[in-house]
């Protein structure tokens, strides 16, 4: 268009509105390509953060998603999975006191630290959690020590406070201010 030339009115309306068109295009698209690589950046963050590496269901917890909404405007929307944010809002958003077995030193455990085949081996019958004291303990029922049976004992049931490890609302919201700083027009940040 820059080599042709206008001959009146209409023609130059035509081509200022083919212009502001592809400028808001190119606009949404460029937010929207910052957005999404956002989303990466704080996906990338919070398996760093967490000691051990993250298990797959963690490494795809961040969720990025673009959308129209029915008056036109153009969103663009972080977030954490339903799923994954029930199992990670203590980690990532407010941590809270839970009720967890905690394994003892004669456990066998997973590089992220929880207990090897914990949830099959209470399927199966081979771990059982028994009250004893007011506490409760999860034993293994093939390992045998006869004498003092505290090899036998893989677990307690302790509350425990788990650790932020990724402050998700202060990091989306830094960034998202990040990205959006060098560009000119209204947003609306939202939690």
């Amino acid at each position: 268009m820059a080599n042709s030339t206008v001959t009146g009115i209409p023609q130059a309306q035509q081509i200022l509105n083919q212009i502001g068109i592809d400028y808001g295009q190119n606009f949404n698209k460029e937010v929207s390509n910052r957005a999404r690589r956002l989303a990466q950046k704080i996906q990338a963050d919070i398996n760093k953060a967490i000691a051990g590496g993250p298990v797959a269901f963690t490494q795809r917890a961040v969720f990025f998603r673009f959308y129209r909404t029915a008056s036109g405007q153009a969103v663009n929307e972080i977030s954490i999975r339903p799923a994954q944010a029930a199992y990670l809002y203590d980690v990532i958003v407010k941590p809270d006191n839970i009720s967890k077995l905690i394994p003892t030193s004669a456990a066998r455990l997973t590089k992220q630290g929880n207990i090897s085949g914990l949830r099959a081996g209470l399927k199966s019958g081979k771990y059982i959690v028994v009250d004893s004291g007011g506490k409760k303990r999860l034993i293994d029922k093939t390992k045998k020590d006869t004498k003092k049976k505290t090899k036998r004992v893989i677990g307690m049931r302790a509350t425990k406070k788990r650790k932020m490890v990724f402050d998700f609302y202060t990091e989306a919201e830094a960034g998202a201010r990040l990205i959006l700083a060098g560009v000119q027009g209204h947003f609306r940040l939202g939690r």
